[in-house]
């Protein structure tokens, strides 16, 4: 049963990191193609400052229920007995928070597109920045789930 545990842990791990990965390079050549395509200043919209508005808070909220959602995950499976239920749950809600975090990006990039104002660059770089930081370690994830003991990959 462990070595079914570890390998279930392994897969899963290796699964979110490879969704990190894509996530990730999705966010980052979006943002690279958009500030070399766009040039910043060449339009002005009247939505400047009502996106100004809507995108900072869209990336609160998102990094909000972001930490939330994982907090919630983690306080309900504790409890749970099974190991591999225990991992799919991290898993599913590990993919979740990415994708809520990836969307505010992608909303911040989409502003600086329609509006050409920096400031959502800046925006995007920040949400990235917090992006990365969700990156499943296997010292982090062990300890949040509270397995036994760490394994190899």
């Amino acid at each position: 049963m462990k070595e079914d545990v570890a390998r279930k842990l392994t897969n899963n791990l290796t699964l979110i990191r490879i969704l990190f990965g894509a996530f990730l390079f999705g966010i980052l050549s979006f943002l690279t193609a958009m500030s070399l395509i766009v040039e910043a200043g060449s339009q002005q919209t009247n939505t400047n400052e009502l996106f100004q508005l809507i995108a900072p808070i869209f990336m609160v909220t998102a990094v909000s229920v972001s930490i939330f959602l994982g907090k919630s995950m983690l306080a309900k499976v504790h409890n749970e007995t099974n190991p591999l239920k225990l991992i799919k749950s991290y898993t599913s809600v590990r993919i979740i928070q990415m994708g809520i975090i990836d969307a505010s990006i992608i909303f911040a990039i989409v502003c600086f597109v329609l509006t050409t104002n920096s400031y959502f660059i800046i925006l995007a770089g920040i949400g990235t920045l917090y992006f990365i930081s969700l990156f499943p370690l296997q010292k982090k994830v062990v300890q949040q789930l509270k397995l036994d003991s760490p394994i190899n990959y």
